[in-house]
């Protein structure tokens, strides 16, 4: 942490001991455990508190990139729902007209067939008039 050595923790721990006096030192050194315990746990906490502030942005872009994605994916949908919805119509409008239609057909066919000079063997098919 610091880069020291024995030789300078044994200089400083003499001359605590001469200033201090052999009756404080102990009681200052568990002073003095106790701070660093603290500043350690201080920093410890802050590390912490930002490795999940960290953590807590990186979520947030993913959560916003997902919701971009799921946005565009919707719009797709709905592109696609638009689109078999004209499909959808185009098909009953084309069914309804083949109706239409073949109903003409089957009326026109009708009055030509009744329209001939009502001989029966006109409307015979052709292996029974041999």
């Amino acid at each position: 942490m610091f880069d020291m050595g024995f030789l300078e923790l044994l200089l400083i721990g003499i001359i605590a001991l001469i200033v201090l006096g052999p009756e404080r030192l102990p009681k200052a050194a568990r002073t003095l455990g106790l701070w660093i315990g603290k500043a350690k746990q201080g920093f410890e906490s802050i590390k912490t508190e930002i490795d999940r502030e960290l953590k807590v942005k990186e979520l947030q872009q993913q959560l916003a990139e997902e919701k971009a994605k799921l946005e565009s994916e919707i719009e797709f949908d709905s592109g696609l729902n638009s689109i078999k919805d004209e499909v959808d119509q185009a098909v009953h409008t084309i069914h309804s007209e083949t109706r239409s239609l073949s109903r003409d057909f089957e009326s026109s066919s009708k009055n030509s067939s009744t329209e001939n000079t009502g001989d029966a063997s006109a409307n015979e098919p052709l292996e029974n008039k041999k």
